[in-house]
């Protein structure tokens, strides 16, 4: 039956992202991503029940081209968010440092923000990173849903001192990995929140890392930029971003309402919704795909 694509076309039910190796169990018809269903002994469709075997999951080629469409309709923007959660960032901008909105927590409703706007978005792959001395994924490129805000609204900045640069170089090995999976042309971009505290590296020093950066940043055609939090090591930060090739930004509490308007408005930040991409697919299967096994062989019927 030829149905108007529905967003369970491009999300596999298991873990709500788009489809990256998309099959169908052969004695039900349900499709998950591969790497998904494997995690499970049955089928987790109410009332299946069918058993998940290696030799029972077919390559479903009708949601493999939905997919393939999608990224040709839309470039990909794979974007990380990088944030300091050293306990620099507990402080606010105020002269007695423990009074009024900590830095810290202007950048968590500055990501909040980010982060509604990216919901459903399939154009937006999503990763955030937080740092101290050093760097810890907390999640991979996804689509942003609820649960990704719930992470972001639980971090705390108690971490130690800051080593920006051993961060920096983390989030471009992950660009780089990502570079190597994937076959077509995306936008790539790195968000770094601090207050401009660095001790620079744990290893290494800091000319060195310069160098490191700017040459793999260019050399991935990474976007890079920093947001610096608040007042401190303003002119520390700007010096960063020059020797870099990094974009600088700022805001502080007096005018972070405006910044992260302006940020959410700018055509470089354009998010595409799931149900705008939806819209834009060609008609497709939407039932279970039927099959039957004969023998040894496997009949498909669409």
């Amino acid at each position: 039956m030829t149905l108007q694509t529905n967003k369970n076309d491009l999300i596999c039910y298991l873990c709500g992202n788009i489809y990256t190796n998309p099959i169908f169990l052969s004695p039900c018809g349900h499709s998950f991503d591969r790497e998904c269903i494997l995690q499970h002994q049955t089928c987790p469709i109410e009332r299946c029940n069918a058993y998940v075997y290696e030799t029972s999951l077919i390559p479903n080629h009708t949601i493999k081209s939905l997919v393939d469409r999608h990224y040709q309709l839309t470039q990909c923007i794979y974007e990380i968010f990088l944030l300091d959660t050293s306990t620099s960032m507990w402080y606010s901008d105020f002269y007695i440092k423990y009074i009024g909105k900590s830095r810290f927590q202007a950048a968590i409703e500055f990501l909040t923000k980010i982060f509604e706007q990216r919901w459903n978005s399939t154009t937006n792959q999503i990763s955030l990173v937080t740092f101290d001395t050093n760097p810890y994924e907390r999640f991979s490129f996804e689509m942003i849903r609820e649960h990704h805000i719930k992470i972001l609204q639980k971090l705390q900045p108690d971490g130690a001192y800051t080593a920006l640069f051993d961060a920096i170089k983390f989030c471009l090995k992950k660009f780089e990995n990502l570079n190597q999976k994937i076959n077509r042309s995306t936008t790539q971009c790195l968000y770094i929140l601090t207050d401009g505290g660095d001790n620079f590296s744990a290893s290494g020093n800091q000319q060195h890392y310069i160098h490191y950066v700017k040459e793999q940043s260019q050399k991935l055609n990474i976007s890079g930029h920093i947001i610096q939090i608040g007042d401190k090591n303003l002119t520390n930060t700007k010096d960063v971003c020059d020797k870099i090739d990094y974009h600088f930004h700022h805001f502080n509490n007096g005018n972070a309402p405006e910044f992260t308007k302006s940020f959410l408005l700018s055509p470089d930040h354009y998010t595409q919704t799931l149900q705008q991409t939806i819209d834009a697919l060609p008609m497709a299967h939407t039932e279970p795909i039927q099959s039957n096994v004969i023998g040894n062989k496997i009949a498909v019927y669409e």
